[in-house]
């Protein structure tokens, strides 16, 4: 089995997952094999099943409004960067927002995580949102401008790479709102915007 057919056979056992009841409808992916940027939402929202890709909703046009800021259009992120996420099922509705996904759900979904790094092996990880966040960072008692508008690097299943987080872009995410969470933004933007992988894969000249 070659490469193409390696990550082929991943996408369809992911779609056709049906290991956690409590999840709400069928999974969603942004796979890209070969993709060297990798961006890890939460969970997709409830349109995102319908519209078949990750970020496709009200979420999706502040994340893409951020990149845009950076000279980075949706279409070409969508066709660079494997898009994964922490739950790649909706994981119904709290009294607040979407229900957080349980540990077992994260565990359950986390084979598919460690195949897209293992088989990519990205340079890059962009976790968007508390939860893809806590994949990455040591301590989980971290407060958000503790990690927003920096830059770390991990061995993240066995793969050295350069992790910087953003806010989960939901209008419903209080912390994006104050100047100072702003200013934030806009430096892991920016760092995002000076890393390698990104100025290779999105403004080389070539």
């Amino acid at each position: 089995m070659n490469d193409s057919q390696k990550f082929k056979k991943h996408l369809d056992t992911l779609i056709h997952c049906r290991l956690c009841p409590d999840m709400v409808g069928n999974p969603v992916h942004g796979g890209i094999p070969g993709a060297k940027i990798m961006s890890i939402g939460q969970a997709p929202g409830i349109h995102e099943e319908k519209f078949g890709r990750p970020f496709a909703y009200t979420a999706g046009k502040t994340l893409f409004k951020w990149f845009l800021s950076i000279g980075i259009e949706e279409e070409i992120y969508r066709s660079k960067v494997n898009m994964a996420a922490v739950c790649r099922c909706f994981p119904g509705k709290a009294k607040s927002g979407d229900r957080k996904p349980n540990p077992s759900e994260v565990e359950n979904c986390s084979r598919f995580m460690r195949f897209e790094v293992e088989f990519n092996r990205p340079e890059l990880i962009i976790p968007i949102g508390k939860l893809a966040i806590d994949q990455l960072v040591e301590n989980k008692n971290y407060k958000l401008d503790e990690v927003i508008g920096k830059k770390f690097k991990k061995n993240y299943y066995g793969v050295e790479l350069d992790w910087i987080p953003l806010p989960h872009p939901s209008g419903l995410n209080v912390w994006n709102h104050s100047r100072e969470a702003k200013i934030l933004i806009a430096k892991s933007l920016d760092l995002i915007r000076k890393h390698p992988s990104i100025k290779r894969e999105f403004f080389s000249k070539d």
